[in-house]
């Protein structure tokens, strides 16, 4: 449910606010019911701008300073001229939701909301809706009014304005060329707010940052077709980051760059999680929290599940008939839901599509089937199937007919662009996929907005730099440290697919790919250090079969979906302690971001009363190997670790039998 309840003791907390406006009116509030943090609006000289703030009784620290507002439309501006016009009285908002698939299932989440309106030098009345909860602030620009014209958005005066001396985290933007824009950059590490972009796309959302003792991240949700998604401006003068429309040249000039709209209208949420600790902002909920609830009245056809993955050990397999039966068989001796058949499977060579999803159905494993979105908007070559997804017509005839071949959901590659026209394809997608009961994941994609909760058949998204970038020598050399970058930024903000777990040298199968250098250990802590609907493993059929029981076990009926999640420790770019639970299960894990070794105490005081079973996997004499342990566990006893420079550990703990 999701309703607004109008509250006059919330109102009682804001009445010096409001008696404050009644003389100087450029300066409004809004704190949260729990009086940690507090969003301001100032209108002054014409100009609208606002403050984040952390609240410790009488001491207030700037979470964001003074940081503009405003909008520009083609025939309007929100920008300049504005004026104080009325604040809403504060209303709490109260939300309860079930998700799917995602870092915790039931959320209950509490917070307050305060509309400001302003008018421009014309008259036209412009709206901010600003809400406070225990994890964050965010807000939104209305526009009121209504009838059929077209209006065009041309820009966005908004910016986001970090303290003195802090440093960020976050991805440049790339360049519009064949394979991009995707969100597929390596991550800034740390470097100091005001760092120019590396390149004049600028920066891309999210954006990771630390003040003193302030962790905060910057991002958006509940993305409509009626507006684009934003990133960052290259240049940050004095720490101000201000939004940045895409870029002109995405989709080849298919779309045109501005938003396009009719009144009413609202933007997306412009979200700002904070917390004490990069753990705060992982363990958040807030983008689905903003969200609009799901459009769907049955989910039961919806299984979150690992997936095997053939196309990153053999590109030709997609193709060949007999190279993905291993796959299916692997798919089927651990338990696992699905198994991806990717690019080419249209044009596959000694059985059809048809004949692999009966033999896969036989096995109680589902095909999920690559598409290009294309189109015109991307200019991939010889990657199909294509220009099936961008026209309505063909969309909902091909979803009618692999639906009835018993495939069980699709993998939507190269959207590669951040234009309305994309964000739109992307809802129209899910929709249809729904009614044709297809789970989703977008690859070459944006980075999740809430869409998960609005769509929860969208499993997961990459947005990533991931597994299948073992082709690269830097990123292989980097990877340990981007991944635990990835679990307080990317990851944070929605699943991701990263296609984890690479136990075996990558070379031996495809010449074309680099060998890691992180433990396996640490590969296999990743399927639960990040979060995703559908996990892809990516390793060979053939390599998985060669594991240790002890890992074979592990791997055998692997959550994707989780109760609830912790971060019980970490520092983007050093460490990374995750405890998920799926029912009485709790899977504990960890990953050293350096290349040296830590030693780290892993707390178990979530477990509660009584004893568990525990089996620990940890670091061998080489990164290849593994020690397995077992023994009993309970809450007050600490698992103390040495992690190998790359290493990891990953553990399952159960109820003890009584």
């Amino acid at each position: 449910m999701h309703r607004l309840v109008s509250s006059s003791v919330l109102a009682a907390l804001f009445c010096g606010a409001a008696a404050l406006a009644a003389t100087q009116p450029a300066d409004l509030a809004l704190t949260n019911a729990e009086g940690t943090l507090r969003f301001s609006l100032h209108v002054r000289d014409g100009a609208a701008a606002y403050t984040v703030e952390r609240l410790a009784g009488a001491t207030a620290a700037p979470v964001l300073e003074s940081s503009p507002l405003g909008l520009t439309r083609t025939d309007a501006d929100f920008a300049t001229g504005l004026t104080f016009v009325s604040a809403g009285e504060v209303r709490a908002v109260e939300d309860e939701y079930t998700l799917v698939a995602g870092k915790q299932r039931h959320i209950r989440s509490r917070g307050v909301e305060r509309i400001f309106t302003l008018r421009n030098a014309t008259g036209m009345t412009l709206t901010i809706a600003a809400r406070a909860y225990r994890d964050g602030v965010a807000f939104r620009y209305g526009l009121p009014g209504s009838g059929s014209q077209l209006l065009r958005l041309s820009g966005e005066a908004t910016g986001f304005n970090l303290p003195d001396g802090a440093r960020i985290w976050a991805q440049p933007y790339s360049k519009v060329d064949v394979w991009a824009p995707g969100y597929e950059a390596d991550y800034a590490n740390g470097v100091p707010a005001g760092t120019a972009a590396p390149a004049e796309q600028g920066w891309a959302l999210p954006l990771l940052f630390h003040s003193g003792a302030t962790w905060a991240l910057i991002t958006e949700s509940a993305l409509e077709p009626t507006y684009f998604a934003s990133h960052l401006q290259p240049q940050a003068p004095g720490g101000l980051y201000r939004v940045r429309l895409p870029e002109a040249d995405e989709t080849y000039g298919v779309a045109p760059q501005e938003a396009v709209f009719t009144l009413p209208w609202v933007s997306p949420w412009r979200v700002v999680v904070v917390g004490s600790t990069p753990g705060a902002i992982s363990d958040s909920t807030l983008i689905t929290d903003l969200a609009r609830p799901s459009e769907l009245a049955e989910t039961s056809w919806i299984k979150p599940g690992v997936a095997s993955w053939s196309w990153w050990s053999d590109m030709s397999s997609p193709s060949d008939y007999a190279k993905l039966v291993p796959f299916v068989d692997a798919a089927a001796r651990f338990r696992w839901p699905y198994s991806l058949i990717d690019l080419g499977w249209h044009e596959m060579r000694g059985g059809d599509i048809r004949q692999l999803a009966d033999y896969a159905a036989k096995k109680n494993v589902g095909l999920l089937v690559w598409y290009n979105s294309a189109g015109k908007h991307n200019q991939v070559p010889d990657a199909g199937p294509r220009d099936v997804l961008n026209d309505p017509l063909l969309r909902d005839a091909e979803f009618a007919r692999i639906a009835a071949l018993g495939i069980k959901g699709i993998k939507v590659d190269f959207m590669q662009s951040d234009k309305q026209f994309v964000i739109a394809l992307y809802h129209d997608i899910l929709r249809d996929a729904a009614r044709h009961h297809l789970v989703v994941n977008f690859h070459g994609a944006t980075i999740p907005r809430g869409w998960n909760r609005t769509y929860p058949h969208l499993l997961t998204m990459e947005a990533v730099r991931g597994g299948e970038q073992y082709w690269d020598k830097t990123f292989a050399e980097q990877a340990h440290t981007l991944h635990t970058i990835y679990a307080f930024t990317r990851n944070a903000v929605g699943p991701m697919d990263y296609t984890p777990t690479v136990l075996t040298d990558p070379g031996a199968s495809n010449p074309q790919l680099q060998p890691h250098l992180t433990t396996n250990a640490h590969e296999l802590a990743l399927l639960v250090v990040f979060q995703s609907g559908i996990q892809h493993v990516i390793d060979p059929a053939a390599s998985l079969a060669s594991q240790p029981a002890f890992v074979q076990d592990y791997l055998t009926d692997l959550p994707t979906a989780w109760d609830e999640s912790r971060c019980l420790a970490g520092v983007p770019g050093e460490l990374a302690v995750f405890a998920r639970r799926s029912g009485t299960a709790w899977y504990v894990v960890g990953i050293n971001g350096l290349k040296i070794p830590q030693m780290i105490e892993v707390p178990l005081t979530f477990l509660g009363a009584g004893r568990f079973e525990l089996s620990l996997i940890t670091d061998g004499a080489k990164p290849s190997a593994f020690i397995h342990a077992t023994r009993n566990a309970a809450e007050g006893e600490p698992l103390e670790l040495t992690l190998a420079g790359r290493g990891g550990f990953a553990a399952k703990l159960v109820p003890a039998a009584k």
